[in-house]
């Protein structure tokens, strides 16, 4: 597969192979920092004058200073298709200093309708280093680290130790740690490991449910995981939670908005998905690339936008909790 790394920029770690698979780090050109500190208040003085205005620029007896927080912070987006890479190019666009992309898959023509990274010179690159070019491109000061690999149950946890260990290295005068995890991973087993995980580690997260077969997205809705409803991706990955990562069992349906939160905030719909439908080709690799339902974009990214907003909101205002079991 065709990637897009620049090797005069990036920053190759050396990874045991045992390890996952972090493979670079895109960093600021030294030669350009120098004019880019001087534009970074201009490219992103709109979120921060958003912020201050919002929250009256106080956080009890310490005054906030929104940009600084988001340029301070490491953000993991785990899985860049059709919600991923929405709210990553919305992070980006709003200050982040550091984010970590986390996908081994490579684009396809059939994800152009819902996937921000799709275009005709993209196909056949891997998701993560398109972004990553892009994101350097529209802030030059922030740090991009590419993780070709998928998150599973049995290597969770060696991700998120090896994340920490680059977001340590970044060599800016900042202290750094994850911040917060932006899940839009697609199966519910590895959502679930990848929550749990988080909570283990006390890192802030907002997962996101299925997009697909949905027209609608004024029917978006952010709430905590334990109250979700009518989303089958969310609700399978409660129940992996409850059933193998010692969660919290559920009260009743009808109970439900009393039972104790997780303090995790789930992006979902209250909109019926439509019906799936057979893809007609006899392509295999279409069959990877694409299912049985309906995408738009305009659902997609308004998934990852929501999304995106949890995280840069709870950073600006400096209120992100992590999870909790119980």
């Amino acid at each position: 597969m065709e990637s897009t790394v620049n090797n005069e920029s990036v920053h190759n770690l050396m990874v045991p192979e045992t390890k996952p698979s972090v493979t670079n780090t895109y960093k600021p050109e030294t030669d350009s920092t120098l004019i880019d500190e001087m534009n970074h208040e201009f490219r992103f003085g709109g979120v921060d004058r958003l912020y201050r205005t919002r929250v009256g620029q106080k956080s009890g007896s310490e005054e906030l200073d929104p940009l600084a927080l988001l340029r301070e912070s490491t953000v993991v987006v785990v899985g860049l298709g059709g919600v991923g890479s929405w709210a990553a190019e919305a992070l980006c666009r709003s200050g982040i200093g550091h984010l970590v992309l986390v996908d081994l898959d490579d684009i396809c023509i059939s994800n152009t309708n819902r996937q921000m990274h799709t275009s005709s010179s993209s196909v056949g690159k891997f998701k993560i280093d398109v972004l990553a070019s892009r994101f350097r491109d529209i802030s030059p000061l922030c740090h991009v680290t590419c993780i070709h690999d998928f998150v599973s149950s049995d290597n969770v946890h060696e991700i998120l130790d090896q994340i920490q260990n680059v977001t340590q290295k970044i060599d800016d005068g900042r202290v750094r740690s994850i911040t917060a995890v932006l899940d839009a991973i697609d199966g519910a087993k590895e959502k679930a490991a990848l929550i749990a995980a988080c909570t283990d580690a006390k890192i802030p997260v907002v997962t996101c449910g299925g997009a697909a077969g949905l027209l609608d997205p004024t029917k978006i809705v952010c709430d905590d995981l334990t109250r979700v409803a009518d989303d089958k991706l969310l609700t399978a990955c409660r129940t992996n939670l409850r059933k193998y990562h010692n969660f919290a069992p559920g009260l009743p349906f009808h109970q439900r908005t009393n039972t104790k939160t997780w303090k995790l905030p789930a992006i979902y719909s209250t909109e019926t998905a439509c019906d799936a439908v057979p893809v007609s080709s006899d392509s295999p690799r279409l069959q990877v690339c694409d299912s049985g339902l309906g995408t738009a974009c305009f659902v997609t990214g308004a998934f990852g936008f929501t999304a995106a907003a949890q995280i840069v909101s709870g950073i600006a205002q400096n209120t992100l909790k992590p999870p909790r079991r119980s």
